[in-house]
């Protein structure tokens, strides 16, 4: 059984994982966009590819919020210094802007991206 202690610090640990998700699945979608296999496909849906990864930010921001009342829930009755407050809050801020930074810069790569004559979708 986990006391309450240990589990604020494990729902930090699963915010962070949330983060990494969204940072790796934002880079795999930017690294394929140098790949020139999948590069038209995803200059072609460039639109509601980057629709997704923003509403998939949203989501996970919104879980990265509930982690964070949670945590604070459950550390309420412990006395932490105003350092610890105070670093405490900045990374979650931080958290917030590497989810959104990551998905706004892939949103744009994407809808950036020229397909060119190669990537011209035909319809016969």
């Amino acid at each position: 059984m986990l006391d309450d202690q240990s589990l604020a610090d494990r729902l930090v640990t699963y915010a962070d994982a949330l983060v990494a998700v969204v940072f790796v699945g934002s880079s795999g979608i930017a690294v394929a966009l140098t790949n020139p296999e999948s590069r038209c496909s995803l200059v072609n849906t460039a639109g509601p590819v980057s629709m997704g990864n923003l509403i998939f930010a949203g989501i996970i921001s919104v879980l990265l919020i509930t982690l964070r009342r949670w945590e604070l829930d459950l550390r309420t009755g412990t006395s932490p210094s105003k350092k610890a407050i105070g670093y405490s809050r900045r990374l979650h801020v931080a958290r917030l802007v590497v989810i959104w930074f990551s998905a706004i810069a892939t949103a744009f790569f994407l809808l950036a991206s020229t397909g060119g004559s190669a990537c011209a979708v035909s319809i016969r």
